[in-house]
């Protein structure tokens, strides 16, 4: 069998992405407000939630620092080289459980030799339509043998 032409990603910053954390923190800050506790109790733990936001925020929305996903380069049998903010490379297996839509996609993968697997969140405003079309085409149809059998128009 021969596989597609690898697809070959570099993500951008995404406004979309920091305003629904943003807006998600803001929400929750305000569900935790209503809570029965003292005031320093609200304060520590809505203080707790704007600290992930901002970290949220640089990591994902920002693709800044060391944990942030650069860009990365999906291969036909499934197998994914992400290149992360500090310039190291890592690659791995994706998983069933990755979600392909319109306007969301996510990566969920494990890299090699380790047991705990990683997401990636992906949304049009990170990379080019086409670059978008054809990373998301490969995740909906690309294939491992060893893990799927012919489907049932190729019987």
């Amino acid at each position: 069998m021969r596989w597609p032409p690898p697809v070959r990603v570099a993500l951008a910053p995404s406004l979309v992405a920091s305003l629904l954390i943003a807006s998600l923190a803001c929400a929750t800050c305000a569900v935790v407000a209503t809570l029965p506790f003292d005031a320093w109790q609200i304060a520590v733990a809505n203080a707790g939630i704007a600290l992930w936001a901002v970290d949220r925020v640089r990591v994902v929305g920002l693709r800044q620092g060391p944990r942030a996903v650069r860009g990365l380069e999906l291969r036909g049998d499934l197998t994914v080289l992400v290149v992360n903010g500090d310039g190291g490379a890592c690659a791995g297996r994706v998983h069933r459980d990755s979600y392909v839509g319109a306007r969301l996609s996510t990566i969920v993968w494990r890299p090699f030799g380790r047991w705990r697997v990683r997401t990636i969140l992906i949304l049009p405003d990170m990379l080019p339509a086409a670059d978008f079309r054809r990373l998301r085409v490969l995740l909906r149809y690309g294939r491992s043998d060893v893990a799927q059998t012919d489907s049932a128009s190729h019987a």
